[in-house]
């Protein structure tokens, strides 16, 4: 057993190394892949220090010991400015970002001394174990977890605001909506309670691990999770489309605190709207997006984004993707589209993947499509 815990995490700090490696090397979205990939250097690393510490190779090489203490600091800030990075909240990571580090630079400041030992006094402090007695890292072990939390919520909440604002501005968010994004911080999330319960079970039970930790399998797991996502969501590497009118979406919320539209110009807008779906009808193009709309109307993307809010209680997202479900249904029921399968219609009707038609279509119709054209199939005969 012990054995399999050595290698799961060995192999973990492996594909940890050359991940980043890759990612280093990744020339699109080159400012998150580089905050990402020093993250999983910095967890590969604290890994293999790990499994050397399991050699007990500290006591040829003491200074080793500690090597990766305040680490955990690192992590919730980094996925965090990553986060920031990847949903277009910040540009670039500048000094300014500094002081999300600061507990971790105090950590490191405070084992300085430890550096200056002779080798032999390098190997009692070891032997009597750094955290017995030493209030400082006793409070860094309590602190640990709660400061990953409170960055995760931050980094939840990021992607939160992202996805309500893509709304607001595509018709078509497949590509880039940010639900792997999600998994992983949720991912750090887990890792943090593991962490945050192996604390509380080493103060009030004080069991020696025999080699192994939960902590380390869990980080382990970690990087073998964020390896698979990388696999299977490929725009973890790319750079995502940004959203346009960044700072008008700031302002647009569910309810339109400064109104700039008299209800008349609302109305107005409204029918020009409805007239001009009706007529070209736009949502046939799966990458509509409300820039087209609006220079259509000669408005703002801010004004229809009023409008929509205000007359339809709907965002464009929703507004656009029920035009969609209409043409569904009115195409299923042409005789001209017998043949179709429901995914032809589907992408006929606007839509650009299978998975959004069904979870829309069932949002709006409180049925299946195949349900629905069953019924109305059964009318026609």
């Amino acid at each position: 057993m012990k054995e399999l815990f050595d290698n799961i995490i060995l192999f973990a700090a492996i594909q940890g190394f050359l991940f980043s490696v890759f990612l280093f090397r990744k020339k699109q979205n080159r400012e998150a892949n580089k905050v990402l990939a020093f993250a999983i250097l910095c967890l590969s690393i604290n890994l293999v220090v790990v499994y050397l510490s399991i050699l007990k190779v500290y006591e040829k090489y003491p200074i080793l010991y500690g090597a990766t203490l305040g680490f955990s600091l690192l992590y919730g800030p980094l996925f965090y400015l990553y986060t920031l990075l990847l949903t277009k909240r910040v540009k670039k990571i500048g000094p300014k970002y500094l002081f999300h580090f600061i507990p971790f630079i105090f950590i490191r400041l405070y084992l300085i001394p430890y550096y200056f030992l002779s080798h032999q006094e390098k190997l009692i402090q070891i032997e009597k174990s750094s955290y017995d007695g030493d209030l400082i890292l006793n409070v860094y072990s309590l602190f640990m977890p709660i400061y990953g939390f409170i960055y995760t919520v931050l980094s939840l909440k990021v992607i939160k605001k992202f996805n309500e604002d893509i709304k607001i501005h595509f018709s078509n968010i497949d590509k880039i909506k940010v639900n792997w994004l999600r998994f992983i911080i949720i991912g750090g999330l887990l890792v943090w309670i593991v962490i945050a319960f192996a604390f509380l079970i080493n103060i009030f039970f004080s069991e020696e691990s025999n080699g192994f930790n939960p902590v380390y399998l869990a980080i382990s797991v970690f990087i073998y999770a964020i390896g698979y996502s990388a696999l299977n969501q490929p725009e973890i590497f790319i750079d995502l489309q940004p959203i346009p009118e960044q700072e008008a979406a700031e302002k647009i919320k569910g309810k339109y605190e400064k109104s700039y539209l008299a209800d008349a110009d609302i109305e107005g807008i409204k029918q020009s709207l409805i007239s001009l779906m009706q007529k070209e009808k736009l949502f046939l193009n799966s990458e509509l997006n409300i820039n087209q709309i609006s220079e259509k109307l000669n408005i703002t993307n801010h004004n229809l984004s009023e409008v929509l809010s205000k007359a339809f209680n709907k965002n464009f997202y929703d507004f656009i993707n029920s035009y969609r479900v209409e043409e569904f249904k009115e195409r299923i029921k042409n005789p001209d589209f017998s043949n179709y399968s429901l995914l032809a219609i589907a992408f006929e009707s606007g839509f650009s993947s299978k998975s959004t038609f069904n979870t829309i279509f069932k949002k709006y119709t409180k049925t299946t499509p195949s349900e629905y054209r069953k019924q109305n199939t059964q009318k026609l005969f």
